[in-house]
């Protein structure tokens, strides 16, 4: 994913949110360990272009009832799951100096845990590798040369129905249970409802959930070439495309031969490309070891490129009010002839 990286309520539950003291990494790798995981959920807010640029991290300690802020300064380094900021005092602290924040997709592990976790730039000391993933949810239908097929029942092997019309076989499939700690999932982690007929007639064909980041075909010609990739989160309005609060999720994804744009319900979405972030889902394990010598294709292998601002985004949200309000118009329509019930 590239700049801009966008928190927006971001919540970051318990485990997912790590420091250490000291400032920006010197050493080759720009890598460290993390001193302290901790135990209670933190909200982020903020957009990063740039390091420093700075967002606010908000949270509530145990036993306390009064929300704590402060401010953290983007530093140039991320990597597919985890991004690094600097800071003052740690949450629970007031100790002056400067610490680092790292905020991830994965689980982590503080010292004194075997599996402490390390947190290592990923080589090129450049904001936009991190990202969160992106996925189906369970139920939605994928285009294959057998018919549409629900997400949970394709098979390595099977062969795809790209939106181009082109033919590619899936070489992953991956899949994550997310399950909320309290009344419903974090913001970031809810999925985005898409309605049947959202971005014109028979697309999608059916109502679609999809993970916030995943990105969408927009602004293509008849044959869906060209356009960009927009994440669906961009294109809420609130009517057609909402946030769905849900207690429970699955989420999947499916790698083709090379990335390409799926048909999800008949809408184009990305198919799966692997920016470093296969870690998140259950089946990471599994294509390591059938796979020991791959190399990520990373974010820049993309077959289109992403938009997640701009006249295009904005000449995009325009014509989905425009087909929403034209939807309502043709339910409105008033025939004569029929008998109404007043």
């Amino acid at each position: 994913m590239a700049t801009p990286i966008v928190f927006n309520n971001t919540v970051y539950q318990p485990g997912y949110f790590g420091t250490d003291d000291g400032g920006v990494p010197t050493n080759a790798t720009r890598s460290f360990r993390i001193d302290d995981v901790y135990s209670f959920p933190v909200t982020v807010n903020g957009t990063v272009n740039n390091p420093g640029d700075t967002v606010t991290l908000t949270y509530t300690l145990p036993g306390s009832s009064t929300p704590t802020s402060q401010t953290l300064t983007a530093t140039a380094l991320d990597n597919g799951n985890m991004i690094l900021f600097t800071g003052g005092s740690v949450p629970g602290s007031t100790a002056a100096g400067t610490n680092r924040f790292v905020f991830s997709n994965v689980q982590m592990y503080g010292s004194g845990d075997p599996n402490r976790t390390t947190f290592a730039d990923d080589g090129n000391q450049t904001l936009g590798a991190y990202a969160a993933p992106v996925c189906f949810v369970t139920g939605t239908q994928i285009r294959t040369e057998r018919g549409d097929v629900a997400v949970e029942d394709l098979k390595v092997g099977d062969v795809a129905v790209t939106a181009s019309g082109r033919l590619r076989p899936i070489t992953w499939i991956g899949h994550r249970d997310m399950k909320a700690v309290g009344a419903a999932l974090p913001f970031h982690q809810q999925p985005v409802h898409v309605r049947a007929g959202a971005f014109g007639h028979g697309l999608p064909a059916r109502d679609l959930l999809l993970s916030p980041g995943h990105p969408v075909l927009v602004g293509a010609d008849a044959d869906n070439e060209g356009g960009v990739l927009v994440p669906v989160m961009c294109l809420i309005n609130g009517t057609s495309i909402t946030r769905e609060p849900r207690a429970t999720v699955t989420y999947w994804h499916v790698e083709l031969d090379a990335h390409d744009i799926l048909l999800a319900e008949g809408l184009p979405a990305e198919s799966y490309i692997d920016g470093g972030d296969r870690a998140f889902f259950a089946e990471a394990s599994d294509h390591a070891l059938h796979n020991p010598d791959f190399v990520p294709a990373g974010w820049n292998g993309r077959c289109r490129p992403v938009a997640v601002e701009g006249s295009v985004v904005e000449a995009e949200r325009l014509r989905l009010d425009a087909v929403f309000a034209g939807s309502l118009s043709a339910q409105c329509d008033w025939d004569a002839a029929s008998r109404w019930v007043a």
